[in-house]
C-alpha cells in the first residue's frame, strides 16, 4: 500500500505493478564451495518483487548515466595523463591496455585488490549521497530536465520533452534521487516467514543492485581524483590512469603501488580492501593470469574452476538432447575466448588440446570439433595473428 502511496517517480502512469510481483522477495543462500572453509553468500530474490519494475527503471538510468560520464571523462581527458572512470564491463579494455603498453619500454608494475564486503558494508546515508551527487552530475553533464526508460526496450535517454507516453518511464532529477532513496529504505526480504529490511549495505540480486554499488566506489574515486587535481598533484594523477574496476575486483598498472597508499584515502574505513597479488609481478584477474616478464605483460586465460578440489561438471553432452548445432557453436565461442586471452601460442593450443578431450569425452564428435577449429582458424585471424606464427589443425588434432 505504501508504495502506491508515494508518487515515487510514476506520475507518468510509466510503473504498474504486475499481479505477480505483489509480494516480497524471500532471501535464498548459495555456498562457496570453493572456499576454505566453506562460505555462504547471501542472495535476495528479485525475480517477483513489488519494487522489481521500479528497480528496473533506476537501473536502466544509472546504467545511461555511467556511460554518460565515461564518455565524458574520456573527452575531458583525451589531451591529458588522468583518468577518474575505473569502471569496465568486462576484460577487454585491461587487454588493450596491455597490448598497447607492450610496445614501450616503460617500467612495468601490477597489483590487485579486491572489497571483502563490499554489498554488505556501504552504510546507507553514504550510499544515499553518493548516489545523490551521482545523479545532480549526469543531470548537469546533459542539460536536460528529464531522463526517460523504456521497460520493453530497456534503453534510456534524456530529453527536454514534457510530453506523455504510455511506452516510457519518466524520471526528473529529484524523482529519480526519491527513487533511489525508496528502492534503499525498502530493501524489505522475507525468511522462514518473517520479514526483514536491510539496513545496511545493498541487497544481492536486485536489478539496480550492481549499479548502486557501482557508482558509490565511483562517487568515491571521482572524489579523490578531483582532490588531487584540486592540490595539483599531476604526478599522482598520471600514476593512477591506468587503474580498472570490475564492480569489486580492483587492478592497477605502472603506479609504482600508489593505488595502495591510496585506498585509505579513497575509500572509507567500512570498506576492507586487501590486495590479491600471487606475486609483487603476478596476479589474477577476472579471467586472466597477468605477470610481467622482460618489462613485457604476459596474460593467459585463468579460470577459478581449476583452482577447486573437485570436478566442475561444465559444457554440454551430446548424448542428451541439446541441439548439436548449438553444443558445437560452444566449441567455437570458446575458442575465441581463448585465442584473446592467451598472448602466446603455446598456451593457447594446450587450452584448446584440453578443450577437445573434455569434448570428446562428452561424445563430441572429433571430425566435427576439427572441421569447426578449421573455420575458427580461417574467420578469427585477427584474433589468434597475434601470437605471430602459423596455427594447423595438426597441431591439436595429430595426437587424438
Amino acid at each position: 500500500k505504501q508504495w502506491y502511496q508515494r508518487r515515487v517517480a510514476i506520475t507518468a502512469g510509466g510503473i504498474r505493478m504486475h499481479q505477480e510481483n505483489k509480494c516480497v522477495p524471500y532471501l535464498y543462500v548459495t555456498v562457496k564451495m570453493h572456499k576454505s572453509p566453506v562460505k555462504f553468500r547471501m542472495i535476495t530474490s528479485g525475480s517477483k518483487s513489488s519494487l522489481k519494475q521500479l528497480s528496473i527503471a533506476v537501473g536502466l538510468c544509472l546504467s545511461r548515466g555511467l556511460r554518460i560520464v565515461k564518455n565524458y571523462s574520456r573527452y575531458r581527458d583525451r589531451f591529458h595523463s588522468r583518468n577518474d572512470f575505473y569502471i569496465i564491463d568486462s576484460s577487454k579494455e585491461v587487454l588493450d591496455f596491455m597490448f598497447n603498453d607492450n610496445r614501450t619500454s616503460y617500467r612495468k608494475s601490477v597489483s590487485t585488490f579486491d572489497f571483502t564486503t563490499l554489498y554488505t558494508s556501504i552504510p546507507h546515508d553514504e550510499l544515499k549521497m553518493n548516489l545523490h551527487k551521482f545523479v545532480e552530475r549526469i543531470f548537469e553533464i546533459k542539460g536536460k530536465k528529464f531522463i526517460n526508460c523504456n521497460l520493453f526496450n530497456k534503453n534510456a535517454f534524456f530529453t527536454d520533452s514534457d510530453g506523455n507516453s504510455k511506452s516510457y518511464v519518466k524520471f526528473t532529477k529529484e524523482s529519480l534521487i526519491e527513487s533511489i532513496d525508496y528502492l534503499i529504505d525498502n530493501a524489505y526480504i522475507s525468511y522462514k516467514g518473517n520479514v526483514f529490511r536491510q539496513t545496511i549495505g545493498i541487497p544481492m540480486g536486485t536489478n539496480a543492485g550492481p549499479h548502486l554499488a557501482n557508482i558509490c566506489l565511483h562517487q568515491y574515486e571521482h572524489e579523490y581524483f578531483l582532490s588531487l587535481y584540486e592540490k595539483g598533484s599531476v604526478e599522482e594523477l598520471s600514476k593512477l590512469q591506468f587503474v580498472f574496476r570490475f564492480q569489486d575486483d580492483l587492478i592497477a598498472f605502472n603506479d609504482d603501488g600508489l593505488l595502495q597508499k591510496s585506498l585509505n584515502s579513497i575509500y572509507p574505513p567500512s570498506m576492507i580492501v586487501n590486495n590479491t597479488n600471487t606475486s609483487c609481478d603476478k596476479t589474477n584477474f577476472l579471467d586472466l593470469t597477468i605477470s610481467i616478464f622482460k618489462n613485457k605483460f604476459q596474460y593467459t586465460l585463468y579460470d577459478k574452476r581449476h583452482d577447486y578440489s573437485f570436478d566442475v561438471i561444465s559444457l554440454p553432452y551430446l548424448d542428451g538432447n541439446v541441439p548439436k548445432g548449438q553444443a558445437y557453436g560452444i566449441f567455437i565461442s570458446q575458442l575465441v575466448r581463448y585465442a584473446k586471452n592467451n598472448c602466446n601460442s603455446n598456451v593457447f593450443l594446450k587450452n584448446v588440446k584440453s578443450l577437445v578431450d573434455k569434448l570428446i569425452n562428452q561424445h563430441f564428435d572429433i571430425a566435427a570439433l576439427r572441421k569447426r577449429f578449421k573455420v575458427f582458424l580461417e574467420n578469427h585471424l585477427d584474433l589468434w595473428g597475434k601470437f605471430g606464427t602459423t596455427i594447423s589443425p595438426n597441431e591439436v588434432f595429430q595426437e587424438i
